[in-house]
């Protein structure tokens, strides 16, 4: 007797064997303990070289030249005194590096060269003709190094500043940068959060075409202080509109549908710091336990440092609810304050995504591990449900080696398994680019090219289900919504990653945003990039 569709998605995916508690998090079996596993090719893919000394706090990686691989901009706090540059004879300038056959070189593109105190850096393409832009957010404070954010044009892959005059290039103490269509006219805007420290008034910046933006944060209803270190965009009541969640204020705002916000009830996500120093920081969004609900995690920037899950449970008058979990999932963690070499140890940065290429996603926070004597990324694996929530395997906490400001990660050696880029912040310890070398299993990647909607498909929701069972919230492998922007200071490919694990084929569904339509693809092949085009429903 064959198996259904249900029974092989089921099959693929029970959980494994859970042994012991540790750390607050769960430990798999000796047998499975190798079922995530990186190598570090900093060196021999170029970057602590070509990084050497920086004290980074920014970082986006994406295509700028159509080649097909991942290029990376890494942005450098500059105002520190010359001997806390320990291996340079002064500040690294911000850095622009270009793939080329896997080794990460220096671009020599002059013009993205700054010094500054940079905090956050997004590819996206905002003029719509098919590359990718940057826009580099600077925290300046109000006195020593005050430099205006910056936006460049990519002009066949070489950037051309067109900063000044423009509304977007204003100094600010600006962190992380946002990237939705808050109004559906298929424009990216911008949204850039502001610190606390630096004054608190986060920007919502409305892109005009060709590159010029204004500020429409009070048109748009949200607040003049809105204090952020960390911003999401995802559709969380799924009417087909961006909302907005920005952290450190720990405050969501719905979209009303016409290009304005109304502030939503956010007591969920308000709880008390550790000490004064404790603040919300990195967030980042996911289905976590693929209910084609974008649950959401934030990560504090404090000593000991904490991660919090809260898991969506459904729209009651159109309105999600959230409650936190991070208890029952395994996360309830205290991260060290210091390493035995006395360096501060934090959490900042945050994504999910599934490294294992198992089905069920990840969190990713940007710090490192010590593991048999070499430092390892700091990935908490999703186990699968028990009692209706996801469980967590996390690294020894008591292990915790570094941490790191940024760190997008993407599948830099388009092997389908997702790699980890981390951006340092101590110019003694090395920036590290971790190549996934986890046991193989299937996996399917899905870019979305739109017409009416935006050329790069942000906020595009891809779901995944087993072939045969389009549509079946039963047969359902993964859902997630395209993005770049989210967790801290960091900017990421535009694509879906879904790992499948022992599923070779799948049904495909691509929501495009503002309810303007579906597209399907079914007995999709997996192992493969694919791209789906909002027009003419191609792929390729």
């Amino acid at each position: 007797m064959k198996d259904s569709g249900e029974d092989i998605a089921r099959k693929a995916f029970i959980p494994l064997c859970i042994v012991i508690t540790l750390g607050g998090g769960l430990s798999l079996s000796s047998a499975q303990e190798n079922a995530l596993s990186f190598v570090d090719a900093s060196t021999s893919r170029g970057i602590a070289q070509t990084l050497k000394g920086i004290m980074a706090h920014a970082a986006a990686c994406g295509d700028i030249d159509a080649d097909g691989d991942l290029d990376l901009y890494v942005g450098n706090f500059c105002d520190r005194p010359r001997e806390k540059y320990t291996l340079t004879s002064g500040p690294v300038l911000n850095t622009l590096l270009v793939n080329e056959g896997g080794v990460f070189r220096n671009s020599g593109q002059e013009t993205v060269v700054m010094k500054a105190r940079t905090s956050g850096a997004v590819f996206a393409d905002l003029d719509n003709d098919g590359d990718l832009d940057l826009f580099v957010s600077n925290n300046s404070k109000s006195k020593g190094l005050r430099v205006p954010n910056r936006l460049f044009e990519n002009v066949g892959g070489q950037f051309r500043d067109v900063s000044e005059g423009n509304p977007s290039c204003i100094i600010m103490g600006a962190r992380s940068v946002g990237v939705l269509d808050y109004d559906g006219d298929g424009m990216l805007d911008l949204l850039v959060t502001e610190d606390k420290w630096t004054g608190g008034h986060s920007r919502l910046l409305r892109n005009k075409g060709n590159l010029a933006f204004e500020d429409v944060t009070a048109k748009a209803g949200l607040p003049d202080h809105l204090p952020g270190l960390g911003v999401i965009a995802p559709d969380l009541n799924r009417d087909g509109w961006p909302d907005i969640f920005v952290s450190q204020a720990n405050r969501l705002f719905l979209s009303r549908g016409n290009g304005t916000y109304t502030e939503a009830d956010s007591d969920a996500f308000h709880y008390d710091p550790l000490n004064r120093e404790d603040t919300p920081c990195g967030v980042a969004f996911g289905d976590l336990d693929r209910d084609e609900d974008m649950d959401i995690v934030i990560v504090d920037h404090g000593q000991p440092a904490r991660q919090h899950v809260f898991l969506n449970q459904g729209i009651r008058d159109g309105i999600p609810v959230f409650r936190e979990v991070s208890d029952e999932v395994g996360v309830d963690y205290r991260f060290p304050s210091w390493t035995p070499e006395r360096y501060h140890l934090k959490h900042a940065h945050v994504e999910i995504a599934d490294f294992d290429n198992d089905g069920w996603p990840d969190i990713l926070v940007a710090a490192t591990y010590l593991e048999n004597g070499k430092s390892r990324p700091f990935v908490c694996r999703n186990l699968g449900l028990r009692d209706g929530r996801p469980r967590f395997q996390v690294p020894p906490v008591q292990n915790a080696n570094a941490y790191f400001p940024a760190g997008p990660s993407a599948d830099y050696d388009r092997d389908g398994r997702m790699d980890v880029f981390l951006a340092s912040w101590r110019p003694e310890i090395p920036s590290r680019l971790y190549l996934n070398r986890s046991p193989r299993k299937h996996w399917l990647e899905v870019k979305v090219v739109g017409e009416r909607i935006n050329r790069m498909g942000i906020g595009c929701l891809v779901k995944v289900y087993v072939s045969g069972k389009l549509g079946d919230s039963k047969a359902l492998l993964g859902c997630q919504e395209i993005a770049t922007g989210y967790g801290f200071c960091s900017g990421q490919e535009a694509v879906a990653h879904f790992g499948l694990g022992d599923v070779s084929r799948c049904d495909l569904e691509v929501v495009l945003p503002f309810k303007r339509g579906i597209v399907c693809r079914r007995n999709v092949v997996a192992d493969q990039r694919i791209t789906v085009f909002e027009g003419t429903g191609q792929n390729e």
